[in-house]
């Protein structure tokens, strides 16, 4: 049979890739039509109870027991014997790599796929869920399946079976060998469970960081350390993960094989001692100190500010994180993450786990998806970055030059916590996306991923404005003129940041600040109206922006579960119009902030409402000479300060404009201007007591008394 590779071309053939052993696993692509690939299939499984097979789709003519690509992520941990994947239905990236995450050796990922030579115009049907309003998914690029497609037509791991070849017996559906024994750890598993067990019993502050890729077994590992501990009389085991679902491992191995499902992730006794689930926000904000040990799954899901809350929580904690995942960013977390261990507790440890469990070290399949989906990429080492350039990257060539493309998103992966391969879809066929970068030479410093947004027609507007419609996309323009009434912009022309990356080695350097300006000055004269952006809230990134001219339009009432934060919006005008509106927008949120921050703001970070306080003209706020006069006598201790709770209120707000540093200020404004109560305020800011908070409070007011 002729080599397809030599050919040229993608039609009828059967070729199968040679394969390293019998524990390797392979992708078996089956392409034609639907129905056909199907009963292929089928027919190929017949002899196998389903069970043992995941079956990825939405439904199926002859398989009675599909995944949705929302409950696939439920049986992490699981092993199947093959997996199916139905392209034909859509082919989700992050539902994709964690089915095979669930593949044990010898068996095989069947992808049903229209025939390659139709990869180009197949419309998958996943794309409909970043085809922004008023596209659809025929109106997105095809550049993530055709890179699909060059990589695996010749590679060894892959055999193809096409409908259109007469000898499509030459292929066999591989099943996986039955493996009915009992969980028994590796060397290496052991080891680590032992390290889990030194941190509970061993000196207090020295958590151990675990590091694994995909199917090491990181979760087993913690879940049998924690039956370990409650066995050996540990009185508390606290499980802290992002969901219920990304514990259910863990609990499996903690407290049975019989408890796989998320619902049994909860709180169990188990004889003297406790194990126990919490939410990182809930643990993060509890009262007092840990008592046990704690145990942080996917630590690199969980956003930064509540895992440094954590710290300051627990005395004994494990942190284990995927480096290369679907779940997420494990490796930008690794060098974040250290340097805040490096300040608050410096004598940390890290383990790894580099041995697979489901299948054999170095195999073909998992190379492949890692390549396939980025799962592996990693920061190019950079020189010391002097002068650079600024200026677009053309999308079709970003997706023809693949060192390029991981270049590119090596950076975004590591800036942000939440990368996934979905994203690598939306880079590669997003219509309404662009890119930006920043580069010396052949060094790589920094990219701006932009969204176009808004320029929403009339009668789609009103329907929005009136709560009838949300269409797909249009984040900013959506959420500012149904949250904050800016109406206007929904007609207004918008792009969005949606993620700006520096290379570590090059940051504090003005790179994502001269990115910034060329993007603005670019938008400008291409008709934008503005250059917006929304992301978690911090401190540290609300200065970047304000420096880079953008101004809050709105804070999220609500903390993003993802995030751990609230979210903020900032606009920076660049039309005539469109800066009208962004003044409007900015005008009427800092005139509502301080009435905002004792209601729905309640529970935003103090610091940062001082920060956000810090930009209001307060020309609405005056302390005359009756005014200044309580004040005195409140500095001085004799009058109480909540008999002028009205005052203090004005004063606090005043007081946002002056030099006082933002931890003096906070205190204060988390108790009388929103509302928290004492012994919260105290907690939250190691103050000892209600006496010192007040003492605390009375110098910061006094500046307001000076001359």
């Amino acid at each position: 049979m002729p080599d397809r590779a030599a050919c040229g071309e993608f039609r009828g053939a059967v070729r199968v890739g040679p394969l390293g052993g019998a524990d390797d696993r392979r992708l078996l692509l089956v392409v034609g039509s639907e129905a056909w690939g199907e009963q292929w299939v089928c027919a190929q499984l017949a002899a196998h109870h389903r069970d043992d097979v995941l079956w990825l789709a939405s439904s199926s003519t002859c398989f009675d027991h599909v995944t949705t690509t929302r409950q696939v992520f439920r049986l992490l941990g699981r092993e199947f014997r093959a997996v199916v994947v139905n392209v034909h239905q859509g082919l989700h990236p992050d539902a994709f790599a964690a089915a095979v995450g669930t593949l044990r050796g010898g068996g095989d990922c069947v992808v049903l796929a229209p025939p390659m030579a139709d990869w180009d115009a197949f419309v998958d049907p996943d794309k409909a869920r970043f085809a922004a309003y008023p596209r659809a998914a025929s109106g997105t690029h095809n550049r993530f399946l055709l890179r699909l497609r060059s990589l695996w037509h010749d590679d060894h791991a892959v055999s193809i079976v096409e409908e259109s070849d007469d000898d499509t017996e030459t292929v066999r559906l591989r099943v996986a060998p039955d493996d009915c024994r009992e969980l028994a750890l590796t060397d290496e598993q052991s080891r680590v469970v032992g390290q889990v067990l030194r941190v509970a019993s061993g000196h207090a502050r020295r958590p151990l960081v675990l590091l694994a890729d995909r199917g090491r077994g990181k979760s087993t590992v913690l879940g049998v350390a924690a039956a370990q501990l409650l066995q050996r009389g540990e009185c508390l085991v606290t499980v802290v993960a992002s969901s219920h679902a990304a514990a259910a491992v863990l609990f499996r191995h903690a407290i049975g094989a019989d408890s796989a499902d998320p619902r049994a992730v909860g709180e169990h006794r188990v004889g003297e001692g406790r194990l126990c689930f919490r939410l990182p926000q809930d643990i993060a904000e509890a009262k007092g100190g840990a008592p046990g040990i704690v145990l942080v799954d996917e630590a690199a899901a969980i956003p930064m500010v509540l895992l440094r809350r954590l710290l300051r929580y627990a005395n004994r904690v494990v942190f284990a994180t995927t480096v290369h995942g679907y779940e997420g960013s494990g490796r930008g977390f690794v060098l974040r993450f250290a340097r805040v261990l490096d300040e608050a507790m410096p004598q940390w440890r890290e383990t790894r786990l580099t041995d697979p469990v489901r299948w054999r070290s170095g195999d073909a399949l998992e190379r492949l998806l890692n390549r396939s989906l980025m799962l592996d990429v990693d920061l190019d080492d950079i020189g010391p970055p002097a002068a650079f350039d600024v200026g677009p990257l053309s999308l079709d060539r970003l997706s023809a030059d693949e060192l390029l493309l991981r270049r590119v998103f090596g950076l975004l992966v590591n800036a942000h916590y939440q990368t996934r391969p979905s994203d690598l879809r939306q880079l590669l066929d997003n219509p309404d996306v662009s890119l930006w970068v920043a580069r010396a030479g052949t060094d790589l410093l920094g990219v701006v991923l932009l969204d176009a947004e808004g320029d929403i027609d009339a009668d789609m507007a009103a329907r929005i404005l009136s709560g009838e419609r949300r269409p797909r996309g249009h984040l900013l323009p959506q959420s500012l003129a149904v949250h904050a009434g800016i109406d206007a912009i929904l007609r207004q022309r918008v792009l969005r940041v949606q993620r700006i990356a520096v290379h570590p080695d090059a940051r504090r350097r003005g790179v994502g600040r001269a990115l910034l300006e060329a993007v603005s000055a670019w938008a400008g004269t291409a008709g934008f109206d503005h250059l917006g952006c929304a992301f978690a809230a911090d401190v540290g990134l609300l200065g970047f922006w304000r420096q880079c001219g953008f101004a809050v339009a709105r804070v999220g009432l609500r903390v993003d579960p993802a995030s751990g934060s609230h979210s903020l919006f900032m606009l920076r005008g660049l039309s005539a119009a469109g800066r009208v509106v962004a003044q409007q927008a900015a005008g009427g949120f800092q005139h509502g902030l301080p009435w905002s921050l004792g209601m729905a703001l309640r529970d935003l970070d103090s610091r940062l409402a001082v920060s956000l306080l810090r930009g209001r003209d307060n020309a609405d706020i005056v302390l005359d000479g009756a005014d200044r006069e309580i004040l005195t006598r409140l500095v001085a201790g004799t009058r109480q300060l909540l008999t002028a709770d009205q005052l203090l209120w004005r004063a606090l707000v005043l007081m946002a404009t002056t030099d006082q540093s933002d931890d003096a200020l906070a205190p204060g404004i988390a108790w009388l201007l929103q509302g928290q109560d004492v012994q919260t305020v105290c907690q939250r800011f190691d103050i000892e007591g209600r006496a010192p908070l007040e003492q605390a409070l009375r110098a910061s007011l006094s500046v307001l008394t000076r001359g």
